[in-house]
């Protein structure tokens, strides 16, 4: 089994499990190192107190001198060796011959091993290990001095197999202890990984990364500037747009300092939501939503979102294009119902005569309409609808004047044919503007095509404004009652430039308005 497909609390209580056994393994083997080489030290004190007592013991010393074995001195070693459990205790002259041995036999033998020379040549005390005519074992010299002068050396043996016994049972508790830990730390792993499984409400670590990829994908999805802060209005979170807005990235400093007239402590302090709340950053105006994020009963942080106030205004004015042909269609709509209520009334009334000279008045209105703007426009939905609107401004008492040449094609997507309507309208309307209390309204409408431009003009004889005066009614995107101005005017140019044309408006007070859009044209074949 794969273990990256098992839980994460399994996964966690094995990562803490090895990790522990590791631990205490690797801490167990040392103290156990540590005791072996304790009791191998202890063991060899032992053994060379017992020669170094001896050394200097009368009965030894006058067996030396005497060079002679002793009963009373074997005894004496018989009951050391026994009572320390001790391997052997040798008594021998500078010849290495046994004075003493536990085995009879051995006594007056020389003594068997390599490692005396240096006690009786040198007078050197040490300890090494050898193997002897009882075994192997650890050995401890010591010389026997008369005086000044050695006169022999004893040598106290402990079995090699004695020292082992002695360390597995010096090291037993050691590992029993880490047998013992390692069970109690698995289950405290269980716990551990039981309690992080619970804290992360039983989400998988890969449930949790996903999700956090999510919220950043929404965070960066959302055009509106996004701030999360802590409890002490700390910024802990900002998307990219709240960065760019704010110009660089705050995260980690108070949300105060970076924005000083911010009101955070509202949410933060009193549980309360506020929404549109229209707040100042430098000199831009923001609609801002503050709301506070609660853990159960706890206030944990705050979430604060924001957005420019003329890109909401800019969004608004391309709503107003829509209305602007809803309100369109809403005519034509009315009208419709208008001249289905006559034609219902004539057919209630059985007056067939005088309905079918009225539904080849309205044939041929339609017909010659569609049939004048058909000259200048070729796409039908965009020429129906200019028929409507020039339908509009004649009910309104304009005089509209057709003019072109080369004839605008077919439009190749909705979309251009979208775009067209959004300038086509807001110029006619602007334009109607400027004409309100004029006693003779006249308009002039050109239609426009060559070298893969399209172009329309609109000509009206309005009160006129200084052109010096554009840019600034361009910026201010607000509407009043002036001429050439407000959210149409607004509209209609953003349009124009986001299609990659250009405009221009030749006018001058009193003297009406002249106003050339220029845009490319990406047409289809005319099949009509």
């Amino acid at each position: 089994m794969n273990p990256t497909k098992w839980r994460f609390q399994y996964r966690m209580m094995l990562i803490t499990s090895l990790l522990l056994l590791v631990t205490l393994l690797l801490a167990g083997l040392l103290i156990a190192q540590s005791q072996a080489n304790q009791t191998r030290e202890s063991l060899e004190q032992q053994a060379m107190l017992s020669a170094t007592h001896l050394a200097v013991n009368p009965l030894v010393i006058s067996a030396l001198v005497s060079d002679e074995p002793n009963a009373e001195l074997s005894e004496i070693a018989a009951r050391l060796r026994e009572d320390n459990d001790l391997l052997y205790i040798v008594i021998m002259d500078m010849d290495g011959i046994r004075l003493t041995h536990p085995t009879a036999e051995q006594v007056g033998e020389r003594f068997v091993g390599d490692d005396v020379h240096a006690v009786l040549a040198n007078g050197d005390r040490y300890t090494s290990e050898e193997v002897g005519t009882l075994g192997p074992s650890m050995r401890a010299f010591h010389p026997v001095m008369n005086e000044e002068n050695q006169i022999g050396a004893i040598s106290v043996g402990i079995s090699t197999q004695r020292i082992e016994d002695s360390i597995f049972q010096s090291q037993q508790i050691v590992f029993i202890a880490t047998g013992v830990s390692m069970l109690i730390g698995a289950a405290g792993a269980y716990l551990l990984a039981l309690r992080l499984k619970r804290t992360l409400h039983n989400l998988e670590p890969e449930a949790i990364a996903q999700r956090l990829k999510e919220r950043e994908a929404m965070l960066e999805s959302v055009q509106e500037g996004v701030i999360a802060t802590d409890n002490e209005g700390t910024i802990i979170v900002m998307n990219e747009a709240a960065i760019h807005a704010l110009e660089k990235d705050h995260v980690g400093k108070p949300l105060n300092d970076v924005w000083p007239k911010f009101p955070i402590s509202e949410p933060l302090w009193h549980d309360r939501k506020v929404l549109d709340d229209l707040q100042v950053f430098q000199d831009t105006q923001m609609i801002t939503n503050r709301i506070p994020v609660k853990v159960g009963n706890d206030t944990v942080g705050a979430l604060v979102t924001f957005r420019n106030r003329n890109e909401l205004d800019k969004a608004l004015e391309r709503l107003s294009g829509v209305e602007h042909y809803a309100q369109a269609l809403r005519f034509q709509t009315h009208e419709f119902m208008n001249k289905l209520h006559v034609i219902g009334a004539m057919v209630h009334t059985k007056s067939f005569e005088e309905l079918r000279e009225y539904v080849d008045y309205l044939s041929d209105q339609y017909n010659a309409g569609i049939n004048e703007i058909a000259t200048y426009v070729k796409d039908i939905t965009l020429a129906g609808y200019v028929a409507n609107q020039i339908d509009r401004l004649e009910k309104a008492d304009v005089n509209v004047t057709l003019s072109g040449n080369g004839g605008w094609p077919i439009l190749t997507e909705p979309r251009h044919i979208d775009r067209w309507i959004t300038i086509i309208g807001n110029a006619l309307n602007n334009a109607y503007e400027a004409m309100i209390g004029q006693e003779q309204k006249r308009m002039t409408l050109s239609f426009a095509a060559s070298n893969d431009q399209l172009v329309f003009e609109v000509q009206d004889n309005g009160k006129g404004f200084d052109t010096s005066q554009l840019p600034d009614l361009l910026k201010s995107g607000v509407s009043t009652n002036g001429a050439h101005r407000g959210f149409g005017l607004t509209i209609m140019t953003r349009a124009v430039e986001q299609a990659g044309g250009t405009y221009a408006f030749t006018s001058s007070k009193g003297e009406g308005t002249t106003l050339t859009i220029t845009m490319p044209a990406e047409v289809k074949e005319d099949h009509r």
